[in-house]
């Protein structure tokens, strides 16, 4: 395995000088930009994301300015993302940032509302330098692929050490995110151009992913309920009924739901509107 690991090393490093990704942010060692950055980029592609990033690092440079915001003002920026629960979970996080600072919750990231490990190995490789790899799905696709291994988490936590050897935290985990993202994909992955082509054990399995289609599901239906009360500060689920062409039931279910993940409160007067708590 020695040679396998030094010339996997070698040639993504060299591969990886010459195509790397381009953004603002993957040079920077902040904490919350690379906390925005992550969370925004969950279950969307990162060039989508980037765009999103752009925008709320304008609107929200330090955790105190996104804390003082609404959620409201949030979600109108968090507009067509999608997932608004993310939204509120970086806005609660936002909250315990400007009190605690990212060093005063340090190492442990999950203190943060919807942290998970790979947050959190992120956080501790790319703001704070940590010998870390992260759980990412392609730094663990990549590995599993290469060394022909099932039980990729311990695989990783027994030979850390040895791939990070010699390799900085950051440039090793950006380097398989950006390899997994161009050449080593879920599907069809380019083998004939992949720099680690030569010795891979191509232990491809099979992907059989199922894609909700997005058109007429609920997770839609929801975003035009949040985008109607981003713009009308009261409204009842009698209105919301009526202008999206929902049956009353249909929209009571959509609107718990949305009060479960934080986003609505419904007033006593039976008024639906965004959650200001």
């Amino acid at each position: 395995m020695k040679t396998d690991l030094i010339y996997f090393k070698q040639n993504l490093r060299k591969w990886h000088k010459d195509n790397n990704r381009k953004y603002s942010w993957r040079d920077s060692s902040d904490p919350w930009k690379i906390f925005l950055i992550e969370v925004l980029s969950q279950q969307t592609q990162l060039e989508r994301a980037n765009k999103y990033y752009n925008k709320f690092i304008s609107e929200f440079p330090k955790p105190v300015n996104m804390a003082k915001a609404s959620k409201r003002k949030v979600l109108k920026l968090w507009s067509g993302l999608g997932y608004n629960n993310r939204a509120i979970r970086l806005h609660d996080s936002s909250k315990v940032l400007s009190k605690k600072g990212f060093d005063g919750v340090y190492p442990n990231f999950k203190e943060l509302p919807g942290v998970g490990e790979y947050t959190n190995s992120a956080l501790l490789s790319f703001a704070y330098n940590e010998k870390v790899i992260t759980l990412d799905t392609n730094v663990k696709r990549i590995i599993g692929r290469y060394f022909k291994v099932d039980d990729i988490d311990n695989f990783i936590k027994d030979n850390k050490n040895d791939l990070l050897n010699r390799f900085n935290s950051r440039d090793f985990n950006q380097s398989l995110m950006d390899l997994g993202s161009l050449i080593c994909t879920s599907r069809n992955p380019k083998c004939s151009v992949c720099p680690l082509e030569k010795n891979c054990m191509k232990y491809i399995k099979e992907v059989s992913k199922k894609n909700t289609p997005f058109k007429n599901s609920n997770r839609e239906k929801r975003g035009k309920i949040v985008k109607i009360l981003i713009n009308s500060k009261k409204v009842t689920s009698k209105d919301l009924a009526k202008r999206l062409e929902i049956d009353e039931d249909k929209i009571t279910q959509l609107i718990e739901a949305l009060k479960k993940d934080g986003v609505v409160k419904a007033s006593k007067n039976k008024y639906i509107e965004i959650n200001s708590n």
